[in-house]
């Protein structure tokens, strides 16, 4: 595939992943973590991308906390494409910060930006959707996101609704976006799924970087403002980047513009959104079980479609069904996997009654 040189991608590796708590932590998160083999969530993501531009091309942004582990795993990134939020302010501010800063590099420049924690293990098709989206995004002044044709009734993504046509790239459709529908319940999701014009959210969007600049402008004006000082001031730029309130794109940008277009993705694309998400990805055993971490220190009888990982003392079952077990070394965690989305509800606990030394 040709390296087009206007061409950059910005992964965002900022999140904290709390429904992967305690294996994800707010020092190491879990697109630091290795989840599937011996590479980490980030290190996947920047192998899929690394041969659609050139290694210049990619930027992290992150928190300043994150940026030695960056370095660390990421050892081919340059320094100075590790763009350091001043604070964690949301996508959007992520996304408006890497644009600003490639815009003065290269007005022509235009960027695809990705999470750093979602596994797409197809990786060729991807990069021929995301290749079709730059090249819609180079047509005119719209921003492409990347839907996913949904499999079920999810009620932890979004959705995108989608209409008519706009026009095609290399024989792909190129769609408008009527509505973004976040996290529906499932009724709502099952009548998504039944009228066939919904896909899901994959948070891949391709734009001209002064397209985004511009749309900031018009729709998060406080923000803009923040990122015309970049130009100006360093300190200015950081400290009033402190006091932005953390937003998303989705809600920042393109739940309210009128020029965003959907190209869909023929990958398969999974959020590790949560412990029952890493299950359903790895159970491989007729009993449906997963178990991570040291195989000796595991003793199981009568248990069934669970997730347990041991870190150094044996961890015993009898009779368990739809259970996750984390154990770390101050933290033992156990939850229906059914309520698997509910463990950010324990991070948010353990914030209320600051106690800090287990996030």
């Amino acid at each position: 595939m040709k390296r087009e040189k206007n061409n950059y991608i910005v992964i965002l590796a900022g999140g904290g992943g709390t429904r992967l708590w305690p294996k994800s932590r707010e020092r190491t998160p879990k697109q630091f973590l290795q989840l599937f083999n011996n590479k980490t969530l980030l290190q996947e993501t920047f192998d899929r991308v690394k041969s659609f531009v050139p290694k210049t091309n990619i930027y992290i942004v992150a928190g300043f906390n994150q940026v030695d582990q960056i370095k660390n795993q990421l050892s081919k990134v340059p320094s100075e494409n590790i763009l350091v939020e001043p604070a964690a302010s949301g996508t959007a501010a992520a996304a408006g910060f890497a644009a600003a800063h490639i815009y003065q590099r290269n007005p022509a420049a235009v960027i695809s930006t990705l999470a750093s924690d979602h596994y797409i293990p197809e990786r060729e098709k991807f990069l021929n959707t995301l290749l079709v989206a730059t090249k819609a995004a180079k047509k005119g002044s719209d921003i492409i996101t990347i839907g996913i044709e949904p499999t079920h009734a999810h009620t932890g993504f979004g959705y995108i609704h989608f209409s008519k046509e706009v026009f095609k790239v290399d024989d792909q459709e190129v769609c408008k976006v009527e509505k973004f529908t976040e996290k529906p319940n499932k009724d709502l999701a099952k009548k998504y799924i039944k009228a066939g014009n919904y896909l899901w959210n994959a948070n891949i969007n391709s734009y001209k970087a002064k397209t985004l600049l511009s749309s900031l402008k018009k729709y998060m004006p406080k923000l803009s403002l923040v990122l015309e000082a970049l130009e100006v001031s360093q300190f200015e730029f950081e400290e009033s980047y402190k006091k932005l309130s953390p937003e998303p794109i989705d809600t920042g940008v393109l739940e309210k513009a009128n020029n965003v277009l959907v190209v869909k993705g023929g990958f398969s694309w999974y959020d590790i959104g949560d412990w029952g998400v890493l299950h359903s990805l790895l159970k491989n055993n007729k009993d449906l079980n997963v178990f991570l971490g040291a195989k000796n220190k595991l003793l199981n009888i009568d248990t069934k479609n669970c997730l347990i990982e041991s870190s150094n003392r044996l961890i015993a079952t009898v009779g368990l069904k739809d259970i996750v077990i984390i154990d770390t070394p101050d933290v033992l965690l156990v939850a229906s996997k059914k309520k698997a989305q509910d463990v950010k509800k324990l991070v948010e606990a353990l914030k209320e009654g600051n106690k800090r030394e287990y996030l």
